[in-house]
C-alpha cells in the first residue's frame, strides 16, 4: 500500500435509505471530501440486486460520484464470477466501498458466502469508508430477518429467522424507506434479537431510515442525521 493511500483508524460509514437525490448527493459529497486520491477509486458490490440492472446501476453509480473511478467486484454465486484473489484486491485498493440496494438477505448471505464480510469490515478497520444505499445501507448493519410466505398465523415473529449481515456498524440495526408499515419488520428483527439476548454481546440499536434520510456513522460510533430525521425503536 503507498503511502499516499494510508489510512489509520476505522473509516465512517454512510447510510442512505434511498436514491432521493439531495440526501444522496450531500451523502456522496461529504463521503468523498474525505478522500485525498483524485480521483478516487470506489469498488462497488451489487449483490443483493441477484443480477438484474446492474448496468442501469453501475451507469447511475457512476453519475452519482462524478469522476471517481467505480469498478464493480463479484463473488461466488454472481455472474459473472471473479477470482477471490481479483475480488480482495478491488476492494483493498477501494477509497470507499460502496453496496448497493435490492435484496438484503439475498445480498447479505451471497457476501457473506463468498468472504466479502470479512474483506469488507477489514477494509473499513483499517480506514476505508462504506456507504450503503437503501438493502446496501441495511448490509452494513448488523442482523436483518427473512420470512416465509406461508408462515402460521400464531408462529412467533411472523415465522421470521435471523439474518447477519456485514456487520461493519455491529452495534446498529436499520431498516429503510418502511414509514408506511410503521417500521413493522424492524420490529420483528428486534424482537427475534430479544429472544437471543444471552446470544449477543450487547443488544443493537434499531433506527428506521425514512424517504429521503441518511445518517453518518462516524469512526467513533457518533450518529449524524442528513436529511430527514431517523425513526428510533426504543
Amino acid at each position: 500500500m503507498s503511502l499516499s493511500h494510508a489510512k489509520t483508524g476505522p473509516g465512517a460509514v454512510y447510510l442512505v435509505s434511498s436514491s432521493q437525490k439531495a440526501t444522496l448527493d450531500a451523502m456522496v459529497e461529504r463521503a468523498l471530501a474525505g478522500i485525498a486520491r483524485k480521483p478516487a477509486r470506489i469498488a462497488a458490490t451489487f449483490a443483493a440486486s441477484g443480477g438484474p440492472h446492474v448496468a442501469q446501476m453501475s451507469a447511475f453509480l457512476q453519475k452519482a460520484f462524478g469522476g471517481a473511478e467505480v469498478t464493480r467486484f463479484t463473488v461466488t454465486g454472481e455472474n459473472p464470477e471473479m477470482p477471490p484473489w481479483e475480488a480482495r484486491a478491488i476492494v483493498d485498493d477501494a477509497d470507499l466501498i460502496f453496496v448497493g440496494g435490492g435484496d438484503p438477505v439475498h445480498g447479505a448471505m451471497v457476501l457473506g458466502g463468498g468472504g466479502a464480510n470479512e474483506w469488507i469490515r477489514e477494509a473499513n478497520a483499517r480506514g476505508t469508508p462504506c456507504m450503503g444505499l437503501s438493502a446496501g445501507a441495511i448490509m452494513l448493519c448488523a442482523w436483518w430477518g427473512v420470512w416465509p410466505d406461508d408462515a402460521p398465523a400464531d408462529a412467533p415473529h411472523d415465522g421470521g429467522e435471523l439474518v447477519p449481515c456485514l456487520g461493519v456498524v455491529p452495534d446498529l440495526v436499520i431498516d429503510c424507506h418502511a414509514e408506511e408499515d410503521h417500521w413493522a419488520e424492524l420490529a420483528l428483527v428486534r424482537g427475534m434479537l430479544r429472544d437471543h439476548l444471552d446470544e449477543l454481546p450487547n443488544m443493537p440499536r434499531f433506527l428506521g431510515l425514512p424517504t429521503g434520510g441518511g445518517l453518518i456513522v462516524a469512526p467513533d460510533g457518533r450518529l449524524e442525521t442528513v436529511g430527514a430525521a431517523p425513526f428510533l425503536l426504543l
